[in-house]
């Protein structure tokens, strides 16, 4: 189990534990802050700080390790996510209460534009999570809606479609363990997809990985383009696809483009 399922889950996965999702952690004077304070603030840290980050002496091993602890140090606390498939959501959307479409931070910071492809998730069914105590002129005026209030198959069913056009799904802490947000993430300007790749993860894996079944395996490549990691490749000699498990973040994303059912995820604990 990972660390926070150790610390937060009582057992089972922490995202799966509603206490993580209670509206008195949300009311927490520090975690409000941090809320209030976030979008704001990662606006200025992604313009002031992530060139800086991406030039820091990560060649060397040992400082290479340094600076990767530091920065995993400081997200862990406040502001970290963990990968998470399409089957994880829908038990976080039906054990939740409500559920707010907004335009996502991350590409209106890289890019410029409003994409609604993230979701604030509350217990209560009258609420709207974190958009109560959000800035609404970070995006663009005092306008409620900004932030859409939608229910659950109707978002699980988006979430789904997603899938198809090459994006993840993953959960996000504001002041840990407290869960308050679901993101869809693909390479156009997701912020925490440009730390993975270019300074350090800020995200943790997922709790499964892919297993191939290679006699239905025909080898059409269609997982290997999707694959937002490059966990899969081809193989010439075998004409199947391959798994990197090294590199496989059990996000689930390639078997919706398999039409032979030949990608399954399994726990990864149940692997080892």
């Amino acid at each position: 189990m990972c660390e926070f399922c150790i610390k937060h889950g009582e057992g089972k996965k922490w995202y799966l534990n509603v206490k993580n999702y209670n509206n008195d952690l949300l009311s927490d004077v520090k975690r409000n802050k941090i809320v209030r304070n976030f979008f704001y603030w990662a606006d200025k840290s992604y313009n002031t700080y992530f060139n800086l980050l991406k030039y820091m002496p990560f060649n060397l091993t040992a400082m290479n390790f340094l600076s990767k602890t530091i920065v995993k140090h400081i997200f862990i606390s406040n502001h970290w996510g963990q990968i998470i498939p399409i089957e994880d959501v829908e038990k976080i959307i039906l054990m939740t209460n409500s559920v707010t479409r907004i335009p996502c931070v991350c590409r209106k910071i890289t890019k410029g534009k409003e994409v609604r492809t993230c979701f604030l998730i509350s217990l209560n069914p009258k609420s709207i999570g974190m958009a109560e105590i959000v800035d609404q002129s970070f995006f663009g005026g005092p306008n409620l809606a900004q932030f859409e209030k939608i229910d659950g198959i109707n978002a699980i069913n988006f979430m789904k479609d997603q899938e198809k056009n090459g994006l993840f799904h993953s959960i996000w802490t504001f002041k840990t363990p407290f869960i308050g947000a679901i993101c869809n993430c693909d390479d156009t300007g997701c912020i925490a997809l440009k730390m993975y790749k270019e300074v350090a993860p800020i995200f943790f894996k997922s709790e499964y990985i892919i297993n191939i079944d290679n006699n239905a395996c025909r080898g059409c490549k269609k997982c290997v383009a999707i694959c937002p990691f490059n966990a899969l490749r081809y193989d010439a000699i075998s004409k199947k696809a391959m798994i990197d498990c090294e590199r496989c973040h059990g996000c689930g994303i390639c078997r919706s483009v398999c039409q032979h059912n030949a990608l399954k995820l399994v726990d990864y604990n149940k692997t080892l």
